[in-house]
């Protein structure tokens, strides 16, 4: 490339991100190629409302033929190599230092040649099936268009396509690949399916939650004839929304949303990037106790204070002050990136007969942006100023039992966390010998069981949780399950045995371990595929010479539990 071509580059960059990633801002006309070569339709864009996160990509579906060789989007080289039984799977990340971008190109069946010899090699050196290495510029370069892999399902994927994503390499923030020239055609207005009407209290709780439903209309206006009454004095809107593109059925996230009061402004933002470190907030963008009960998507179009969404700042809060002498105006318009809209407008007014907020019984109340420590007899508990989206009246409460350790019922689990909440629990109990099984559960309402792990500090097990619920330690003394899927001592002409491996315990938070397994044939280290979705491994054999043979699995959990599975099979007629 010569020095003009980069300097102009170097300028559309900056144009770029001057422009606050404008959707007229190109990079550079052509630089960056698709990563398939078929006009490719979507199954997810990016920054759509996932449960946990924002979706950091696009999800490109396969074509009609399958089997699809996923290419280098531009000129660079491999700087990160991982492959995971679960989350982006196998999955490539290449620099490209000429214009200071990263793409990704996750859930990928298989690699090429070179850049499996060398995942392969840190499989061995490691004996570990997953990997997650960085590389240096000069151990593999890449050309735009080199065939990089084959579209895949593996990791935390529930179908083949390719996650695709663009980030900035210096900050890791992905953004929006649409930006930079990706074609998706898209001339289908976004869906208007149904309307909250929050009357808030003055911390940001629900006083009343009016429903009103849309009926999925698609572009234009929806003009709603009498005003809406709210007892309330102030108000949030909600939308349940979602967009579709040509060609595909599935429902993606819009791209902007924009709401007016008496024609002013009051709340805006449109999705052209997302950090990760401040994915969690998602969970304080949508109406979090309504996605845990009915399992439905309304994306606030208010701002709770503990929401630090970049793309948020100086947006307005989108609060409506609602009066019983005067109508409030109310316009919302939706959009996707190509500018398709779809509007709804009414009229707020407030009741004559107002909500009193509900009154429950609590412990203290913890204010959004300030530290807290709860510390009782064996139990704490700290907040730290970034834990939550809003105040809490917080309610707790201990359930005893008569020689079992002692439960800590914390707080309403529709109460979404920001930032994980440190708890300490020191046990009643004498620990003998089983203070390195210990760990942290948290009980579920229909009874499940999750492990956050935990690790022991001045006499008690601690552990950072993200969701309120009922505590209390427990003691893991029981090895993983190794269930037989597929396995027999004369395996014939079989490629591959499988097994199944769980743990007694879910695992959950940055405390808890998930299970650490191995396979040897005949002593030495086997690479076996793990899939997260089934917690099924696959051990090769295809490789494998005619004879008698010894197979050994070993499978250890959080608490150093170990379970093994020895056998001698016989291989024979290839």
């Amino acid at each position: 490339m010569t020095i003009k071509r980069r300097i102009v580059i170097a300028l559309k960059c900056m144009m770029l991100v001057f422009t606050g990633f404008s959707q007229s801002a190109q990079l550079a006309e052509n630089y960056f190629r698709s990563p398939v070569d078929y006009d490719f339709k979507l199954s997810g864009n990016f920054c759509e409302l996932r449960e946990t996160h924002f979706h950091s990509g696009l999800d490109i579906k396969p074509s009609s033929k399958g089997n699809d060789k996923i290419y280098s989007i531009a000129d660079g080289y491999v700087s990160r190599l991982r492959v995971a039984s679960g989350g982006y799977g196998n999955v490539l990340y290449i620099d490209h230092p000429d214009v200071g971008y990263t793409s990704v190109y996750a859930h990928l069946e298989g690699f090429n040649d070179n850049i499996s010899s060398l995942a392969r090699q840190h499989q061995m050196a490691l004996e570990s099936f997953e990997v997650d290495f960085l590389l240096d510029p000069h151990i593999l370069p890449v050309k735009k268009g080199d065939i990089i892999g084959i579209m895949g399902n593996s990791g935390y994927s529930f179908g083949t396509h390719l996650h695709f994503e663009i980030r900035d390499t210096k900050t890791e923030k992905p953004i929006n690949p649409l930006l930079f020239g990706m074609k998706n055609p898209d001339n289908l207005p976004p869906s208007l399916v149904s309307m909250a009407i929050h009357g808030l209290d003055p911390d940001f709780h629900k006083v009343c939650d009016i429903r009103i439903p849309l009926d999925a209309i698609q572009g234009g206006t929806v003009n709603i004839p009498s005003p809406i009454e709210v007892p309330a004095w102030r108000v949030g809107i909600a939308l349940q929304t979602y967009d579709r593109t040509d060609g595909s059925h599935n429902k993606l996230g819009i791209y902007s949303i924009h709401v007016y009061v008496d024609d002013s402004l009051s709340y805006s933002y449109h999705l052209d990037k997302v950090s990760f470190d401040q994915t969690k907030n998602i969970i304080g963008f949508y109406d979090y106790s309504v996605r845990k009960k009915e399992s439905k998507t309304f994306a606030l179009c208010y701002k709770y204070p503990g929401n630090k969404l970049e793309f948020l700042h100086n947006n307005g809060a989108g609060l409506i002050n609602v009066y019983a002498s005067k109508d409030r105006k109310v316009r919302i318009d939706v959009e996707d990136f190509s500018k398709n809209r779809s509007s709804v407008q009414f009229l707020l007014r407030r009741s004559e007969n107002m909500q009193d907020p509900t009154a429950w019984p609590y412990k203290v109340k913890i204010q959004a942006g300030e530290p807290y420590e709860l510390k009782e007899k064996n139990f704490t508990m700290l907040f730290s100023e970034n834990s939550l989206f809003r105040n809490i009246k917080l309610s707790y409460q201990t359930i005893e039992e008569e020689g079992k350790e002692t439960k800590y019922q914390i707080h309403d689990t529709d109460e979404p966390i920001r930032t994980p909440i440190f708890i300490a629990i020191k046990p009643e109990y004498p620990l003998d010998d089983k203070m390195s099984k210990a760990i942290i559960i948290r009980t579920g309402t229909k009874g499940g069981r999750t492990s956050y792990g935990g690790t022991w500090k001045d006499g008690s097990i601690t552990a950072r949780v993200s969701d309120f619920g009922t505590y209390h330690i427990d003691y893991d003394t029981v090895g993983p399950t190794i269930k037989i899927v597929d396995f027999n001592t004369l395996a014939g002409k079989k490629r591959a045995f499988r097994f199944m491996i769980k743990d007694n315990y879910s695992t959950k938070g940055e405390d808890a371990e998930d299970i650490e397994y191995k396979v040897w044939i005949d002593g030495v280290f086997t690479i076996s595929t793990l899939s997260a979705k089934s917690s099924i491994v696959e051990i090769p054999l295809k490789d494998l010479s005619d004879g008698s043979h010894i197979l050994k699995i070993e499978a250890k959990d959080h608490s150093g539990n170990i379970s093994f599975f020895n056998s001698t099979f016989v291989k024979k007629g290839v």
